[in-house]
């Protein structure tokens, strides 16, 4: 298997293991067009109050760091890091746009970064802290 075949087949497993995980939890989700939507995986409606808002999926097979882009602000942009391992329950991540972009500076002023650094994220252990967080998504 080619190099970058591992990565786009952990993206597609990521999308469509938080797709599937927000369907059980009663959201209607829709799948972005590529280049059409640069922000966002996916397209939600909330199942109480109908609210539509966006996911911008990020996945991992290992446990190494979230590789996250700063994103202009948006509203209702919300993350779901998808750890989906071989032979392993699937596990998310759930944050606001707010918190990833602070999770993002944080690490770059600790490496002493530029703002513009290429590679931007957070390491994995820093995800830990969202995982499960689905309250923080609109009901």
């Amino acid at each position: 298997m080619k190099p970058n075949q591992h990565n786009t087949q952990t993206q597609w497993a990521a999308q469509f293991a938080v797709a599937s995980e927000l369907c059980k939890r009663g959201y209607e989700v829709a799948f972005t067009s590529g280049q059409n939507t640069p922000f966002a995986d996916l397209m939600i409606i909330s199942p109480k109050t109908k609210t539509m808002f966006l996911v911008d999926v990020k996945g991992l097979r290992k446990q190494n760091s979230w590789m996250v882009k700063k994103k202009a602000r948006r509203r209702k942009l919300f993350y779901i890091l998808a750890y989906v391992p071989s032979g392993e329950p699937n596990r998310f991540f759930i944050m606001t746009q707010q918190q990833a972009t602070r999770e993002i500076q944080a690490q770059l002023k600790r490496l002493k970064r530029s703002k513009d650094y290429p590679v931007p994220g957070f390491l994995w252990t820093t995800g830990k802290k969202y995982e499960n967080q689905w309250s923080a998504l609109p009901k």
